[in-house]
């Protein structure tokens, strides 16, 4: 099953399968992270979030909100416009995705 993709289209990815390999895992991580819906709590956090710089060992030091990273169970689902890029990374995590 090779994915059609152009770029510059806007598609719905839906994780099909359980994913095994790390390096897929942040691949559709990165992907998924482009849909406003799925990086809106992370955004949230961050605009939220106050930073108090302090001394720490004669530094400057800054405490930074910790990144949330998005579930990526089967079912899991989100909408990103293509870029050549992010057309190259689908077709590295074909087996685990389907594309509408």
């Amino acid at each position: 099953m090779a994915l059609e993709l152009k770029s510059g289209q806007t598609i719905s990815v839906k994780i099909s399968k359980a994913i095994r390999r790390e390096s897929a895992r942040k691949t559709l991580e990165r992907l998924f992270l482009q849909d406003k819906t799925v990086k809106a709590p992370l955004e949230a956090r961050s605009k939220n979030f106050i930073e108090l710089p302090k001394r720490r060992g004669g530094q400057i030091w800054t405490k930074r909100p910790n990144k949330i990273h998005p579930e990526l169970v089967v079912g899991a689902q989100a909408t990103i416009k293509t870029t050549p890029q992010s057309v190259k990374d689908l077709r590295s995590v074909e087996d685990f995705i389907t594309v509408a």
